[in-house]
């Protein structure tokens, strides 16, 4: 894996897919990246967006998911992420 792109998410179920489509189209622009994943870390969302990262995972083998069973806050998720 060249690449590993860690985002927390909370509450965010509207942007999700517009950031993911943004990621995609800006990694493939960088030569040197051959294979990339993105981690999205739900951290204890009140929104759905624990089920649209669920879809995305779906969608694209390189979307990845963590849902977490409580809100640990930014850092933490990002560390749950690594």
């Amino acid at each position: 894996m060249d690449l590993s792109i860690l985002i927390p998410v909370y509450n965010s179920e509207k942007i999700i897919d517009d950031l993911v489509k943004e990621i995609i189209g800006s990694v493939s622009d960088i030569k040197l990246v051959n294979s990339y994943e993105i981690i999205l870390i739900n951290d204890c969302s009140i929104d759905n967006g624990w089920e649209k990262i669920k879809f995305l995972s779906k969608k694209f083998k390189f979307v990845k998911g963590i849902n977490l069973a409580q809100n640990f806050g930014q850092h933490n998720a990002i560390m749950a992420g690594i």
